[in-house]
């Protein structure tokens, strides 16, 4: 089977042979002697033409050869051209089964003009189908923007919607306080609409970060971390909703304290999932962090004990818009958090994954590597 271009030609009459040289002057050619031959050299390549010896093609009648060649999909639209001295209903049965042509070889010229008109006709039709195929693609890619354009409309109307009219009703209720003697139920409606417009914020947040990652402008500064456990506190007052409300444990192991990364990003990710967490669990549920070194990387998981993700929805949560089920508290998440904490890990040289079983709590798995490239001055340790 030859990798560059070729002509298969099937002969082995003399007067047939002769037309070898019109031939390669077209392409490089593969000549042929026998049907066994050329079965066995286009089982699973496509030469630019066949150009085929009607007698031994009589040989084995009983085989069709022209209608088991044309049966192979990648011989399918290949140029077929017939050699030989038949009777008109031989031209006709075999052009039936599948030929382009029926020529005398006797006509060298006239065989080349033809194969000439054949292979342009295929080059062109190649190049019509690329196109058409591209812009199926250019269709299909249109299609999918308007989707996930329209998804996002749509998210981000519900996502919106719910903090906006419940800090709106927190601060008419604080007002309503203002000329009473209740001054903690004043503080803690005022907390509340701190949590719900911390939550705008930090939706718009994900949603501007996470197109800046994809297109590569995301600022990214890596530098030792001294304390991965101060971190996580960090992030877990980060978290716009009411973390206090739910029992949050955290075990960093001695040997996962010190990393390498930008702390920003990663709390940003521990934000996020912690916030995730809290979205997904009941008040008085469980959340739970850990970290620890597993070989040349540190493994950060957040489980908790919520509602848990269907199986089917696990492998498509960290693509932007796809997370569209109600939370526990009746509210739209975009997915964009996931998303970010995809692209934010990624970006370190990581990987992000989910473990969910449906009634029985999710744990997302955050793995950083080690073996980062360090600069010359070790500076930049985070401080809380």
């Amino acid at each position: 089977m030859a990798s560059a271009p070729y002509l298969l030609f099937l002969a082995a009459s003399p007067a047939t042979a002769r037309l070898l040289p019109p031939l390669q002057a077209l392409a490089p050619v593969q000549h042929l002697e026998s049907v066994q031959a050329l079965l066995y050299s286009t089982r699973d390549a496509a030469p630019l033409a066949l150009v085929l010896e009607d007698r031994l093609l009589e040989e084995v009648a009983q085989l069709d050869l022209v209608a088991l060649l044309r049966r192979r999909p990648h011989l399918a639209r290949t140029p077929l051209v017939c050699l030989g001295e038949g009777r008109p209903e031989r031209h006709a049965a075999v052009v039936a089964s599948g030929a382009d042509l029926y020529l005398s070889p006797s006509a060298p010229e006239l065989v080349q003009v033809h194969l000439t008109r054949l292979l342009e006709r295929e080059r062109a039709d190649a190049a019509l189908r690329e196109a058409l195929a591209r812009l199926r693609q250019f269709e299909a890619a249109y299609h999918e923007s308007e989707r996930v354009k329209d998804d996002l409309t749509h998210m981000l109307v519900h996502d919106l919607k719910s903090p906006i009219a419940s800090v709106m009703g927190l601060l008419e209720h604080a007002l309503d306080l203002l000329g009473t003697d209740d001054p903690l139920g004043l503080s803690e409606l005022l907390a509340l609409a701190r949590g719900e417009a911390q939550h705008l914020l930090t939706l718009a947040a994900n949603i501007l970060d996470v197109r800046r990652m994809k297109d590569g402008h995301m600022p990214y500064y890596p530098a030792w971390i001294d304390s991965l456990g101060e971190l996580v506190q960090v992030a877990l007052r980060d978290v716009p909703y009411t973390p206090n409300e739910r029992h949050v444990s955290c075990l960093i192991h001695p040997d996962a304290e010190r990393l390498y990364a930008d702390a920003a990003l990663l709390r940003r990710m521990l934000t996020n999932l912690l916030s995730n967490a809290v979205r997904h669990t009941r008040l008085g549920g469980h959340i739970d962090v850990r970290a620890w070194r597993d070989g040349n990387r540190v493994i950060v998981s957040v489980r908790d004990d919520g509602e848990g993700i269907p199986e089917e929805d696990q492998k498509r949560i960290f693509n932007a818009f796809e997370q569209s089920r109600h939370t526990l508290h009746d509210r739209f998440d975009t997915g964009m958090g996931l998303t970010f904490c995809k692209l934010a890990a990624e970006k370190h040289g990581g990987d992000i994954w989910v473990e969910s079983k449906v009634g029985c709590g999710s744990t997302f798995f955050i793995a950083l590597p080690l073996n980062v490239a360090l600069p010359l001055e070790l500076g930049g340790a985070f401080v809380g």
